[in-house]
């Protein structure tokens, strides 16, 4: 029929699609294929090199290999000249290190770094597409050991090494020398460039028939300029003050003494900031010398004595062992310089555990026996010793009665917790106590010795004046034990006269020139009765007459007008002397065998000084005795 369009069937095209679709799904498999297999491979690929040097189709450790004999080869045939002003070196190749083993893996993984594009890369490997890596030299340890040893010699050669400021100590000056600013080798710079020269020849030489010498290196400086000297460090060290030797409480060992050393830190300044590089100046030092050295102080140490005392000691033989055992307590103490002396706390508590005996002391005005008895004279054998130094006395306490073995005013009487005798060291070095328990003559004395340093020569000689002189009274007491018709006076209860006491210090110098009265204080003494033991079956002794007790079987006339038992007058009864009457205190028995001298309250010469007294008129100013010098003591017992 004409005109009538005829529909053709889509059946052929759609066929092509298909065989497209299945030659695109075929090599689009074999690729993949392709890149597995080149993934799997151990082998490097084609056209592949490191340094110039071919790998293709060899593994990593066959690679490592020939990448290590390359390198030997090279390094033997390289050579590196280097300059450093007037200086010259060589350095070969072999101090270059390559890690083979690290750049054949790196060949291997050429071309393998993504899993699709692989396939490609060893493609293009097969077609001529090659790659070539360059690989990163390192010095050797041997090699960089080397690199340094030229570097020294040629900074040794060429010179212009830093040279940092300097002091030092110069007798009696700083000498501050100027750094010199240092023109060296960058080395870092200079071994980076030389790294550089010389990977790069290596490189080019293996694989290659011939070596490549690169060109000389001309070693690159630098300049350094010397640091200032820290000026404040530089005083804190050297700066120091003068410090005389000092003496070691606990070993008494003398340190060495330190020289005092200064100077002006903005004249020391001003002096190097003017000076050239390399320039001396010198700053003068100021020296202080020490005031005593280790050798002057060893040499004064307990050089002189002070002052000394001296008692006898009568008694018992308890209280001549408990004078021995305290004063032995005391021997060698010594005192620094404004240290106190306490005589509780040297001798501690008397007790019979530290070896202390029954003997008399003074309580409740009675005489009674007490372990530590008899310990007083020690600590008053102390104090009469320091009355003849200026040592300052800082606690005393007078006993109830005069002791009779030191001169009125001049005893310390001491109770365990209630009253002590303290001194102190009031000078500049240390003092030491001496003391020595002896027997002479058949008699116990105990000597106090104190030593020290006496430099100026000063001295003091102590004085008592003595006044209200109160004698004795006698008083009766009725005793059982006592046979009728007779009396017996009471040896326990010594009597004493009571006394009133004023002692100062007089303080001389070297010359006996008077520099100080010092008032130590008040004392006062009672006065304690003769007491005359009679039977009380004898009647009241006031009825006696002639002051005698009547015969048994006999009476007494009370209208008689006996004679007054208190007037003092030999007691008819035994035939002694009432040692009220002004005679030695009967309490001991003895007098202070150790001053020797006059009553220095009389006016008269001190026999031992040779010095008249200063107490007839002479002023003087006051001070040295302590507050409580003159007070009593408070405890109510004392040891006698």
């Amino acid at each position: 029929m004409e005109g009538q369009r005829v529909e053709q069937k889509p059946g052929k095209p759609k066929k092509g699609l298909i065989i497209a679709g299945v030659v695109v799904g075929v090599l689009a498999a074999a690729y993949l294929g392709l890149c597995a297999w080149a993934g799997q491979s151990r082998t490097i690929f084609p056209h592949t090199s490191v340094a110039g040097v071919d790998v293709s189709g060899q593994t990593v450790d066959a690679a490592a290999q020939t990448l290590s004999q390359e390198l030997e080869h090279a390094a033997r045939s390289v050579s590196l000249p280097l300059a450093y002003g007037h200086w010259e070196g060589t350095l070969d190749g072999g101090v270059v290190e390559l890690d083979a083993d690290a750049w054949a893996q790196s060949a291997w993984e050429s071309g393998r770094e993504n899993f699709l594009l692989q396939g490609g890369a060893y493609l293009g490997r097969l077609m001529g597409m090659g790659c070539d890596l360059a690989p990163e030299f390192a010095l050797s340890q041997s090699g960089q050991q080397q690199f340094e040893a030229l570097m020294d010699e040629a900074d040794q050669q060429v010179g212009g090494a830093l040279v940092d400021a300097s002091y030092a100590v110069e007798g009696e000056e700083l000498v501050l020398t100027k750094g010199v600013t240092g023109v060296t080798i960058d080395r870092q710079a200079a071994q980076e460039t030389v790294l550089t020269a010389l990977g790069e020849a290596v490189a080019a030489t293996m694989g290659a028939e011939n070596a490549q010498q690169p060109q000389a290196v001309e070693l690159p400086a630098h300049e350094t300029a010397p640091q200032d000297p820290d000026f404040d460090a530089m005083y804190a060290e050297l700066h120091t003050e003068a410090q005389d030797a000092q003496v070691d409480p606990d070993t008494l060992e003398v340190s060495e003494a330190v020289v005092g050393v200064d100077f002006d830190v903005a004249a020391a300044k001003t002096a190097f900031a003017q000076a050239a590089e390399g320039e001396t100046v010198r700053i003068p030092l100021t020296i202080t010398q020490p005031k005593e050295t280790k050798e002057s102080l060893e040499a004064k140490l307990f050089r002189d004595l002070l002052g000394e005392g001296t008692t006898k000691v009568s008694g018992s033989a308890n209280r001549k062992h408990n004078v021995k055992l305290s004063a032995s307590a005391c021997n060698g103490v010594v005192l620094m310089p404004g240290e106190e002396f306490s005589y509780n706390n040297t001798t501690g508590s008397r007790s019979a555990d530290k070896g202390y005996l029954a003997a008399p002391v003074y309580s409740g005005g009675d005489s009674v026996d007490e372990v530590g008895g008899g310990i007083c004279q020690t600590s008053s054998t102390i104090y009469y010793a320091v009355l003849h130094t200026n040592l300052e006395v800082v606690e005393r306490h007078a006993h109830t009665y005069n002791t009779g073995y030191v001169t009125q005013g001049m005893d310390a009487t001491v109770y365990y917790g209630a009253a002590d005798f303290r001194f102190k060291n009031s000078t500049d070095y240390p003092v030491k106590i001496v003391t020595k328990s002896y027997d002479k003559n058949g008699a116990r004395y105990l000597t106090v010795q104190i030593y020290g340093t006496n430099d100026e020569g000063i001295y003091a000689v102590p004085k008592s004046s003595v006044f209200d002189r109160v004698d004795p009274t006698t008083q009766y007491k009725a005793d059982s034990s006592i046979p009728q018709g007779t009396t017996k006076v009471d040896s326990k209860q010594n009597p004493y006269t009571g006394w009133s006491s004023q002692t100062y210090r007089y303080v001389y110098d070297k010359d006996g020139n008077l520099l100080e009265k010092q008032d130590m204080g008040f004392s006062k003494y009672k006065m304690r009765p003769k007491t005359i033991l009679y039977n009380p079956a004898d009647g009241d002794p006031s009825t006696w007459v002639d002051g005698k007790p009547p015969k048994p079987g006999e009476t007494t006339d009370p209208g008689t007008g006996t004679t007054d038992p208190g007037t003092g007058t030999t007691d008819p009864g035994t035939g002694t002397t009432d040692p009220g009457t002004g005679t030695t205190d009967p309490g001991t028995g003895t007098t202070d065998p150790g001053t020797g001298t006059t009553d220095p309250g009389t006016g008269t010469t001190d026999p031992g000084t040779g010095t008249t007294d200063p107490g007839t008129g002479t002023a003087g100013g006051q001070g040295g005795a302590s507050s409580s010098s003159s007070a009593q003591n408070p405890s109510g017992s004392q040891a006698a």
